[in-house]
């Protein structure tokens, strides 16, 4: 079906080294298909370090022998009357899964094939373009590179200088060329006559023309290369560009060795089949991409989230990263992460922060930040063996134990508050409700903080921390479980599709709940239509509003992993599969009202690939 990149426009496919982040684009407002560079982001990735003008950069082409151009947006009126077509976009992927995203689209018989990638240790991105003809036929072809900047502050030669504010430029050109011309679109590619202005306070489209371009017969011309740099100061986008400009030729390979070093530092999983493999190699390459040089995971994908730090889904993509075997990664965007910590004033912390301020920006009340925070030191410490890590973090790892210990009411669960989907309080009209997920995780969290006080010879805190754990099980099977089944809160006896996780992944659960359970969920969770799960069963379609998730298909299908039901397991597994873009990219969320949701922090989407694949070859065994 691959439907999902192509039905809102705020799916993007993300490019990152570090230190710069790319959004590319399929689809424009309206479903237009365009293959175009969204947004360049210098660093923080969020829209205070947007480079572009909001319509990007795209490329237009004529071939000679055609009257028809590769047009993606009608700029071209060379005739009145002139008919055209929109372009198709016949494939996308990350090349052999790693971080050069390529783009082949046609329109007429003009085929064109981009690819995209940021040279690690730069600041730069660079574009190819190549055409060739859909017939095969010979032909030549003038290719023009068009780019929206903010503004034009100098040009030298043909680079020319944008200036975001007082320490964030941009420097672009491409590589060969002929000329820049800034001005209107459609006369820069016909040659009428234009004003060229180089100074613009004013969003400013700049068109690169360059020498026409031979089509040998079925293959590809050689490539054109657009650059773009960033830096700090004028200075250092020139001194970048000019670096990458003089490598130009070399950094595709290089980029490419880069990921294939990467992925040969990833655990080896065994053979799969090439589908599988791919989104193995994809899926561990977004996990990197989510991460800034300084380690903190960020949002990657949607304008509403962009550049925000969840300690949740970072915990959790710090996590993934040690199961894969990126150890150096998981510990920095460990520390990364805490270092965005701020208290509460009851002494949990904030679970939301912008990532320029560290300032917390939540919108919900949610408890269970300090059970994610024990788990997720717990996991990378168990595979680092690190005692440095554990002295460091113990100060925190005290704090959120004593929180959940002092934090129970007469129930003997964790305090009502939204839990785990920020669905439930006042700012939605909701009553908070003692949730089994924010009870679970506390209780996983403790368990794990037991192991890590005795290695720390904290004995008496350990047998603490075991009996809290025990204490929370025991309520939740008093108040929360009906019938062996588990249900949202004490509350409710509807389902949550996050219970799940506490017979996989946090297997704290007793094993006679899991079958009701699941049997539960598959009956009355299940999308009748299109398959998956809800997050929880209240959430219906007529809300209009969050059907099934992706995290939590994979979740129940791991939860039919630990049943032994391995068929039943890849249903679901392959339901997220077949919901993919081509590019191998899976949305957190597969619809929100009536379109698929972006990828955002792949914590429960590509990471989802990477931890049910290690469940299902044996390799994460988290008991």
């Amino acid at each position: 079906m691959n439907y999902f990149i192509g039905k809102n426009q705020n799916n993007n496919a993300p490019i990152s080294n570090g230190n710069v982040l790319a959004w590319i684009q399929q689809y424009d407002v309206g479903c237009h298909p365009v293959d175009r560079i969204n947004q360049f982001f210098l660093k923080y990735f969020d829209m205070s370090s947007s480079l572009l003008d909001d319509n990007g950069s795209y490329v237009l082409v004529k071939d000679h022998n055609e009257k028809v151009w590769y047009d993606p947006y009608g700029f071209v009126q060379e005739k009145l009357g002139q008919i055209g077509e929109i372009v198709s976009i016949n494939d996308t992927k990350y090349v052999d899964g790693f971080g050069i995203y390529e783009v082949v689209s046609h329109k007429g018989n003009t085929v064109v094939k981009t690819k995209t990638w940021a040279p690690p240790n730069t600041h730069s991105l660079v574009r190819s373009i190549s055409v060739k003809t859909l017939r095969g036929n010979q032909s030549k072809a003038s290719i023009y590179p068009v780019i929206h900047l903010k503004n034009i502050v100098q040009r030298l030669d043909n680079i020319f200088i944008s200036r975001i504010s007082e320490n964030q430029w941009l420097a672009v050109t491409v590589f060969p060329v002929i000329d820049g011309i800034s001005g209107d679109i459609g006369k820069a590619v016909t040659g009428e006559r234009i004003t060229i202005f180089e100074h613009s306070l004013l969003p400013t489209p700049l068109v690169f023309t360059m020498p026409t371009q031979p089509l040998p017969g079925p293959d590809y011309s050689q490539p054109v290369y657009q650059l773009f740099a960033a830096g700090d100061s004028k200075e250092q986008a020139l001194h970048e560009l000019e670096r990458t400009r003089s490598e130009v030729k070399q950094s595709e390979q290089k980029t490419l060795r880069y990921w294939q070093l990467r992925h040969k530092q990833t655990v080896n999983v065994g053979p799969l089949p090439e589908k599988y493999d791919y989104f193995w190699k994809v899926s561990n390459t977004l996990i990197k991409m989510s991460l800034q040089s300084d380690g903190t995971p960020i949002i990657i994908g949607f304008k509403p989230y962009i550049g925000n730090v969840w300690i949740r889904d970072s915990l959790w993509v710090a996590a993934t990263l040690a199961l894969a075997g990126h150890l150096e990664d998981a510990v920095k965007a460990l520390y990364a992460t805490l270092s965005y910590l701020i208290e509460r004033p009851d002494g949990n912390y904030y679970f939301a922060y912008n990532v320029v301020t560290k300032l917390p920006n939540e919108h919900a009340f949610e408890n269970d930040t300090t059970g994610l925070i024990l788990y997720g030191i717990w996991q990378v410490w168990s595979l680092t063996n690190d005692s440095s890590l554990l002295q460091d973090m113990w100060p925190i790892i005290k704090q959120s134990s004593n929180w959940i210990l002092k934090n129970r009411d007469s129930t003997g669960l964790i305090l009502p508050d939204a839990g785990i989907w920020e669905t439930f309080g006042p700012h939605l009209d909701e009553h908070f409700e003692h949730m089994t997920w924010t009870s679970a995780i506390s209780a996983f969290g403790l368990s794990k903080a037991a192991i890590m006080a005795e290695a720390v010879s904290e004995n008496e805190k350990a047998n603490q921390y075991r009996q809290g754990a025990a204490e929370l099980i025991q309520a939740i099977s008093r108040h929360n479980v009906h019938n062996g089944i588990v249900t949202r809160s004490l509350e409710t006896k509807l389902l949550d599709a996050s219970v799940s996780l506490f017979f996989s992944e946090y297997p704290i659960f007793p094993k006679e709940w899991l079958q009701p359970t699941i049997k539960a969920m598959r009956q009355r969770l299940e999308d009748p239509f299109i398959g998956g799960i809800w997050r929880h069963e209240s959430l219906v379609t007529e809300e209009g509003d969050l059907k099934p998730w992706t995290g939590p298909t994979f979740w129940l299908g791991q939860a039919f992993l630990i049943d032994n039901d391995v068929n039943e397991a890849w249903r679901y597994f392959n339901h997220n599969y077949d919901n993919s873009a081509f590019c191998g990219l899976l949305p957190e969320l597969l619809y929100s009202s009536g379109s698929p949701r972006g990828i955002g922090l792949p914590s429960y989407s590509q990471s989802g690939v990477i931890r049910s694949l290690l469940l299902y070859k044996h390799l994460y065994m988290p008991d």
